[in-house]
Order: C-alpha cells, then sequence, then structure tokens
C-alpha cells in the first residue's frame, strides 16, 4: 500500500481539529435511551411492521445475487475523499485525516473477516438490492460521508444514528442524498436529496453505540419505496439469532464507487442491543441492513454499525427500536 502523503495529512488533520473545536459539549445522559428525536420535530404513533414486497422465493442465506456490472464510476462531483460516517463520530482528528487520504482509504474500522468473500451485486434493479440506497451524506459543518440506507416504507429508510447524527461534526446532518439500486454510474431510480432525520436521545444526546441507529425521511412528493420495495424487521430473542445466518450487502468505500457488495455468514455472539458477525464489509456500509429469511420474508434484524477482527456489529432490532420504526413509517405514510 502506497504511503500516505504527510503533507496531505497534516492539512486534513487541521480541518478536522477545527471542525471539532466548533462542537458544542454533550449534554447529562438521558434516562430513556429510545426517545425519538428529530431534525424536524413530529409526533409519533404504531404500526403494523409487515412492508409490500417484502417477500422472497429464496432460501438463506441470500446468495442470489449475479455477474457483478461492468459500468464504470459514475462522475460525481461529491468529494473524493469522503469517507465512512462511522469515522464522524467515533475517530478523532487525526484518524479522519489519515482514512482521509486516498492511499489509507481501505484502512477502515468495519473489516473484512480472513478472506474477502464479498460478491457485488450486479442485478441492482431487482429486489432486494433495489431497496438498498447509497448514501452521500454533507454533515452540518460542510465535511462529506458515505453511508448505506435500506427502506422500511414508502418515504422513510433505516441506517445508523451516525450517518444522521455527528456530534462531532456539528449535529445533524445538513442533507444527505439517497440513491436506491445504485450500481456504479447506473441510477435506475434516480436520487432524492433531503433534510429530515430521526434517531433517538440514546444516541443523539449520549453518544451510546448501544443506541446508534437513526431514520432518513424522503420528501412527501418522492414516495420510491412504493418502486423499489422495503425490508420487513422484527425484534427475536437470543435463542432466535445465535449462529442463525444473516446477509448484509451495502456500498462499501473501498470498491469501485457507487457499487453493491453483499455477504453472508452466522451471527457470533448476542448482547441486549447489539450482537456480532462474521460478515465481510468494509467502510460505507455504515447503516446497512442485518437480514435474515424468515418463512419467505426478508426481515430485518439489525443495522450494521461497526466492527473489528473479533466480529462486525450490528444494533439489533429490539422491540423498542421496532417499535420506533414502527412510529417513524407511520407519522410519514
Amino acid at each position: 500500500m502506497p504511503k500516505p502523503d504527510k503533507a496531505k495529512v497534516r492539512e486534513l488533520y487541521r480541518q478536522e481539529r477545527d471542525r471539532a473545536m466548533a462542537v458544542v459539549p454533550a449534554t447529562a445522559p438521558t434516562v430513556n435511551g429510545h426517545t425519538p428525536t428529530s431534525s424536524a420535530g413530529a409526533s409519533s404513533m404504531g404500526e403494523s411492521s409487515t412492508g409490500t414486497l417484502g417477500g422472497g422465493t429464496g432460501a438463506t442465506p441470500e446468495v442470489t445475487a449475479k455477474v457483478a456490472s461492468t459500468e464504470a464510476s459514475p462522475a460525481t462531483t461529491f468529494d473524493e475523499t469522503a469517507i465512512d460516517a462511522y469515522w464522524a463520530s467515533y475517530g478523532d482528528a487525526a484518524t479522519r485525516a489519515t482514512v482521509r487520504t486516498r492511499a489509507a482509504h481501505a484502512e477502515v474500522m468495519e473489516v473484512v473477516i480472513g478472506t474477502d468473500d464479498r460478491t457485488q451485486v450486479g442485478n441492482t434493479n431487482e429486489y432486494p438490492w433495489r431497496a438498498i440506497a447509497s448514501l452521500l451524506i454533507t454533515a452540518a459543518n460542510g465535511s462529506q460521508w458515505i453511508g448505506t440506507g435500506w427502506f422500511v416504507g414508502p418515504r422513510i429508510l433505516m441506517t445508523a444514528g451516525h450517518v444522521v447524527y455527528m456530534a462531532d461534526q456539528g449535529g445533524w446532518c445538513s442533507q444527505i442524498t439517497v440513491i436506491p439500486g445504485r450500481n456504479g454510474a447506473d441510477e435506475p431510480f434516480g436520487r432524492v436529496t433531503t433534510s429530515q432525520f430521526k434517531s433517538v436521545s440514546g444516541w443523539s444526546t449520549d453518544g451510546n453505540s448501544d443506541f446508534d441507529y437513526g431514520a432518513i425521511i424522503l420528501p412527501a412528493d418522492q414516495r420510491l419505496g412504493d418502486t423499489v420495495g422495503w425490508f420487513g424487521w422484527q425484534a427475536r430473542t437470543d435463542d432466535d439469532l445465535n449462529g442463525q445466518t444473516v446477509n448484509i450487502s451495502g456500498y462499501p468505500g473501498d470498491k469501485p464507487v457507487g457499487t453493491q457488495w453483499f455477504h453472508s455468514n452466522s451471527i457470533k455472539s448476542v448482547a441486549s442491543n447489539t450482537f456480532k458477525y462474521d460478515v465481510d464489509t468494509a467502510g460505507g456500509q455504515s447503516g446497512a441492513p442485518v437480514w435474515m429469511f424468515i418463512g419467505t420474508d426478508r426481515t430485518a434484524v439489525g443495522i450494521h454499525t461497526n466492527g473489528d477482527l473479533a466480529g462486525n456489529s450490528a444494533t439489533r432490532v429490539t422491540s423498542d427500536v421496532a417499535a420506533n420504526i414502527n412510529a417513524w413509517r407511520t407519522e410519514v405514510a
């Protein structure tokens, strides 16, 4: 691997340090970490968790990706040094500066465990791949990041909390561009930019990784989920998760720009709010769906957030998380 450009690292460090110095200190921890918070503020109600176009006919694990696409990477004005949104909240200024250099771009905490077994998804215009979106993220301070989101309704996508709220970058993101089913230069369902986001107090107030989840709300006239479909979701018991095969697909930054990559493997350990798995991922896949086949449905049981060589990990869809997804989806039905 080429050595990082020291001058570029120093300049990026200065920029990251200046951004960090402008951040308002966090307040005292909240009592209920699942209390909803919002960039726009709205009331909540409950609703069934079953989504249309959520069914599948294959068997676990999800292994139906076709041959890799030959599409060229798209021309874009988005910052070429954009890195996974994980680093906006979990990294320090020096680390972010190093990772932002192109030479160090692949050195991210979401890791490939052993051999890289990821498969490029070529048929992103088909379900469920089209219900997964590439995210181009602009933070409150203007810095740019990448991530992944997935539809749970006509106008709502779930993702990691650190994708929508970045305490070290000024709080709620300024805007996120959503590109469902992206395949390099091909954007079969177009793109939509929004500034309406949701999370919970455990993340937006406390920065507690146990509550690292959030939602992206599309404008009322942009019901892309009606076209691409969405995932179901469900809270499962420890016994129903341990050892089960899970699937992850998203938009890693170590592969050609805008391409979707998939892998599946088993859950290795379960905690009250998170679980770990040996599924290969890389920076850019923050917020990706972690799903299982349950019957004939593709059902999300977690939101990919971070990891290390001991196992990548997800925020678990608990009963509290499921209740918030239900409520947020109802608000924007």
